[in-house]
């Protein structure tokens, strides 16, 4: 039986992005090795999709033969380069690297989202806590979705997933790209920083998120001539799934995209931008626009297309943009607890972008804010990347309910 029809969602464009999700997470003691390795296999039991590898013609997850399923590497410190051999075709739909400090897991996008991912990680400290997890079932219908789909239709006459200006960064000139290597970026905005910026958000009527998301686009735009910010904004659909379903466990996509395009001139205050981002987005969570990146797309796969004009469908709906923004939300403390305190921060990010494509991943733990970005480019595209971070991170910083005079 096919899999979660929007798996495919993350089949295309694999040229300009492979679909992955990585977790790093820092320890302050190093974890026990044979625990943690009785915990991984307990959670492979409870989702066997983990160590199967998937196989495109029919979006299924297949068993590999015995002797192929190794998914826990100990190391003495993780290389990002790694990431340059992952094949979920052929190999296991997780990989996980444990040193003495640190642990690094990359999962296929294929195969869950960033929600569906935490929920993985949350289940992986239980079952090293000890505590009994067989009992758990992994649901991966789209049931609830589907019903969506039937009582909504959003008011917009397209889906505007190609917007006519898009943000971008500049290619840079005698690029050596034989000097491109796999990085992974990232800085942070102290317990205070984060609850002062959450402070005035909050006074300001706005979200984090329309913040944030207002920053990267401003700190892009910094960098070509658009006077258009269009950006798109994942959002787990999870939290419109009835109390009941939403208790199960969904390491599954269950992701939509809201589209926001707004005019902004380069010299808008941040929280010009933002409210302006914060309207829209009103608008278009009033109306579910989400549903609009792939109702074409299920509705071709129920009328018996082939995959081929089903990616189509995602390619016009959902496709692999340049410039990329993603919110992974609160990284709960408390579920993600290998005891004793062991976990000293964690982030997670999307896949790795070739400079200049660019994605920034925005989440929290324990209270404090982390910007990271997974990064493929030489030392001077690594520079441009940290460049445009730095300059997200002081707008945040420096953020307050003013708007332009």
């Amino acid at each position: 039986m096919m899999e979660d029809p929007l798996n495919i969602l993350h089949t295309v464009g694999f040229d300009a992005l492979y679909p992955i999700i990585r977790a790093e997470l820092t320890l302050r003691t190093a974890l026990d090795t044979q625990r943690f390795l009785e915990a991984v296999d307990q959670v492979q039991q409870v989702v066997p999709q983990l160590t199967c590898r998937y196989q495109l013609t029919n979006n299924q997850f297949v068993p590999l033969p015995g002797g192929q399923e190794q998914t826990v590497h100990l190391v003495n410190r993780v290389d990002e380069e790694v990431a340059r051999q992952l094949d979920w075709e052929r190999g296991p739909q997780w990989q996980l690297y444990l040193s003495p400090a640190k642990l690094v897991i990359y999962i296929s996008h294929i195969l869950t989202d960033g929600a569906g991912f935490k929920e993985l990680l949350y289940l992986l400290a239980q079952a090293y806590r000890g505590e009994e997890i067989s009992h758990f079932v992994n649901h991966t219908d789209i049931a609830a979705i589907r019903h969506l789909l039937t009582t909504h239709r959003s008011q917009l006459k397209e889906n505007d997933d190609h917007p006519a200006h898009p943000l971008s960064l500049p290619a840079l000139a005698g690029t050596a790209v034989d000097s491109r290597r796999y990085e992974v970026i990232h800085t942070k905005l102290s317990q205070a920083q984060f609850a002062h910026l959450h402070q005035t958000a909050k006074a300001a009527g706005l979200t984090i998120n329309d913040v944030t998301m207002a920053a990267f686009g401003k700190a892009v735009q910094q960098f070509c001539e658009t006077e258009q910010l269009a950006l798109a904004c994942p959002t787990d659909m999870r939290q419109y799934l009835a109390a009941p379903t939403q208790a199960e466990l969904r390491v599954q996509n269950l992701t939509g995209r809201y589209n926001v395009q707004i005019p902004a001139r380069r010299t808008a205050s941040l929280f010009t931008v933002a409210s302006r981002l914060h309207t829209q987005m009103v608008k278009q969570k009033a109306e579910l626009t989400f549903l609009e990146s792939f109702r074409s797309m299920l509705a071709q796969l129920d009328q018996g297309a082939s995959l081929a004009a089903l990616q189509a469908q995602v390619e016009a709906n959902y496709h692999v943009r340049d410039i990329a923004y993603t919110n992974l939300a609160i990284i709960d403390r408390r579920k993600l607890d290998f005891g004793a305190g062991e976990i000293a921060n964690c982030f997670i990010t999307g896949g790795f972008r070739q400079m200049p494509r660019y994605q920034i991943a925005v989440s929290s733990f324990a209270g404090a804010l982390t910007l990271a970005a997974n990064v493929i480019g030489t030392p001077v595209e690594i520079k441009l990347a940290q460049a445009v971070m730095e300059m997200m991170r002081l707008m945040l910083l420096t953020f307050t309910e003013r708007g332009d005079s």
